[in-house]
């Protein structure tokens, strides 16, 4: 009966799932009957009934369960799936009791679907959303139609800003194309639209409301659109100029992303033809200067030097910082902060740099005063900034203090009580969304109180996001707890490398999450790829299910750990660049590190290409010395860890 549950949650309930690059506790498995309470069995049983269509039987279980914490999950799941059989006012008072849950604003979103499906638009018209979904404003749209009382110009601007429209938004277009009230010129807005979105599709689908001329003009549009490189060979040309500079412009921004080269020469050469205003030109020069600067082109310089003559913005601006970093050209990256908002320039990452560029021109004086405010912060800038003063890590971390007591709390929150029955029968998904909704409601002074909770859940992913949902980021023991101490240590021991990186490593991918599951198939705690897993337990000597089991803890750790260990051989005992492979892969690393000698890492890591490889890494760094000082041991300098970064060529030189 609880396998059979377990597929038929699965099938409910996937496509609810928001996307945040983890699935949260999706792939758990459901617990073992003799570990659950006589009530929770109940409710399974429920749940089974419920999808055989047992009436009688779910009567009975609900009047045993209306006391009980999952009483509420229960009628939410018989009321999802009997709609036709509930009144009205059942739902209703669902609502009201429940509105402190997140199952209450979920059914409503089900309820009103409902009603739209079956076109009863008498009840739903009296019930509208706060913040509706798109379906949800298709029916409320069409239920407002029914009863005269939404005007055309609403109806038209709807049609508009909604690209691609849902199957039940077709009505409410019929009821514009019969009444006459989509003229040509809209049709057109909205095909312009579709295609600066890249939405061929909704474009195509506009298509049989064109004349044979339009209908042919929008084909070679969708067509350079799709080939790019089309315009070096041959321009567009339409009967209308209006839609060949279209077509020109849209297929010039596209190929700047491809060819940077060819498409600066094409706009040198065809801007008048074209009459491509100042502003558009700045768009796709910043266009291509950005794709030289992605692939570290020596033209992304000048080019983005050529750029800022007029104007900037924080993408090219930051890029241009990059480099002038990468070439350590100090006096080009003051230059360049000092072109960037003023929000920008006191982050800490600016600051830094305008320190460190300060020193080397000699201005030491101005340079301390910078540090001196940095070091007092924890950060990785600011442990970067207290070794350039020779001082220590100021973590400043505070110890949990709860003004209330457990049962206080889970009187105030009497959701507390549903997501512990919900992690106990293993519906984890289903207990994450209650968590999230009730820290968005919850009094900030009790969250950390409540996190203190779900951390004697062993729910570590909970307690993570709920601090810094609150920013109460001092809370350093609850925000980077330490579970799996056994397997940490013996295979930090037997691979030569440190607990805490192993640590960090764990809270960065997958803040302690089992069965964590990324989109790009990443796997268990330290989010291994299969293929990385199966390489690493060929080499230690793995069976072919252990290195596969990858949702199991220990075989994760030990897996990741001998990978952390295989990178940092590799780059010769070099942290920064074995933790920069372990996230964005050896190969890439190898390329970026490509031609430089003896390059200073901090330099290194805020130029690497990939934004989210130069947060992991900083990030990596700074959670290593908060996990060295909550396993008692004396934080290691960054200082002592980043070594100049040089070529593999030099690095082998150098060994030699």
């Amino acid at each position: 009966m609880i396998a059979s549950l377990a597929r038929t949650y699965l099938i409910l309930h996937v496509p609810l799932l928001i996307g945040i690059g983890l699935f949260f506790g999706l792939f758990s498995t459901a617990p073992q009957a003799q570990n659950l309470t006589p009530e929770q069995q109940q409710f399974l049983e429920a749940m089974d009934y419920i999808n055989s269509g047992d009436r009688l039987q779910v009567a009975n279980l609900k009047a045993l369960l209306q006391d009980h914490p999952l009483y509420p999950q229960l009628l939410y799941q018989d009321t999802l799936k009997n709609f036709d059989r509930t009144p009205d006012l059942a739902i209703r008072q669902y609502f009201e009791r429940y509105q402190h849950l997140a199952l209450s604003h979920s059914l409503r979103n089900h309820w009103i679907n409902y009603l739209g499906e079956q076109e009863r638009w008498d009840l739903l018209i009296k019930h509208p959303q706060d913040n509706p979904n798109l379906l949800e404003q298709c029916y409320f749209m069409r239920a407002q139609l029914e009863y005269q009382s939404i005007s055309i110009n609403a109806l038209r601007q709807f049609w508009l800003q909604q690209l691609k429209l849902p199957t039940a938004c077709q009505p409410i277009e019929n009821q514009l194309i019969s009444s006459g009230e989509l003229p040509g010129w809209l049709i057109w807005q909205k095909i312009d639209l579709a295609m600066q979105r890249g939405q061929l599709s909704v474009a195509r689908s506009l298509m049989s409301y064109l004349s044979p001329t339009d209908q042919d003009a929008l084909n070679h549009w969708i067509e350079y659109y799709r080939k790019p490189q089309k315009l070096i060979r041959q321009l567009p040309n339409q009967a209308s100029a209006f839609i060949n500079r279209k077509i020109f412009l849209q297929a010039l921004e596209r190929l700047a992303n491809r060819q940077p080269e060819a498409a600066f020469q094409l706009l040198s050469l065809h801007k008048e033809r074209y009459r491509i205003h100042p502003d558009e030109q700045h768009q796709i020069q910043r266009t291509i200067s950005l794709r030289y600067a992605y692939r570290n082109a020596p033209e992304a310089k000048s080019h983005l030097n050529s750029l800022h003559q007029y104007s900037g913005d924080s993408d090219t601006l930051r890029w241009q910082a990059q480099i002038a970093l990468r070439q350590s050209d100090w006096a080009q990256l003051l230059s360049t902060i000092g072109l960037m908002p003023e929000h920008e320039q006191n982050q800490p990452k600016w600051r830094y740099w305008t320190a460190r560029a300060l020193d080397k021109q000699q201005a030491s004086g101005a340079a301390q005063t910078i540090y001196q405010s940095l070091a007092q912060q924890r950060h990785y800038y600011g442990f970067l900034a207290a070794d350039q003063l020779g001082l220590n890590y100021q973590l400043h971390q505070t110890q949990p203090a709860s003004e209330l007591s457990t049962k206080q709390l889970h009187k105030k929150y009497p959701s507390l009580a549903l997501i512990q029955e919900l992690l106990n029968i293993g519906w984890t998904v289903n207990a994450h969304r209650e968590w999230q909704h009730l820290i968005r409601q919850a009094d900030v002074h009790d969250i950390q109180a409540i996190a203190q909770i779900a951390s004697e859940w062993q729910q570590h992913n909970f307690v993570i996001r709920a601090l810094a949902q609150a920013k109460q980021w001092d809370q350093l023991e609850l925000r980077f707890p330490t579970p799996y101490k056994g397997p940490v240590i013996q295979n930090a021991s037997k691979n030569n490398i440190e607990a805490a990186w192993i640590y960090s490593i764990i809270r960065r991918e997958s803040a302690y999450q089992t069965h964590a599951k990324s989109s790009a198939g990443a796997v268990g705690l330290m989010q291994l790829m299969p293929g990385t897993a199966q390489y690493m337990g060929k080499k230690i000597g793995y069976t072919r299910q252990q290195y596969r089991n990858l949702l199991d803890a220990n075989s994760n750790i030990e897996l990741g750990s001998a990978y952390l260990a295989y990178l940092l051989e590799r780059y010769n005992g070099h942290l920064v660049m074995a933790t920069a492979a372990y996230n964005a892969g050896p190969k890439r690393v190898d390329y970026w590190i490509k031609g430089h000698h003896n390059l200073e890492a901090d330099q290194w890591v805020d130029s690497i290409p990939f934004s989210e490889t130069r947060k992991y890494v900083k990030a990596i760094m700074e959670y290593k010395v908060v996990f060295e000082t909550l396993l008692g041991q004396q934080p290691q300098k960054l200082q002592s860890l980043m070594r100049p970064i040089s070529s593999p060529n030099d690095q082998q030189a150098a060994l030699d």
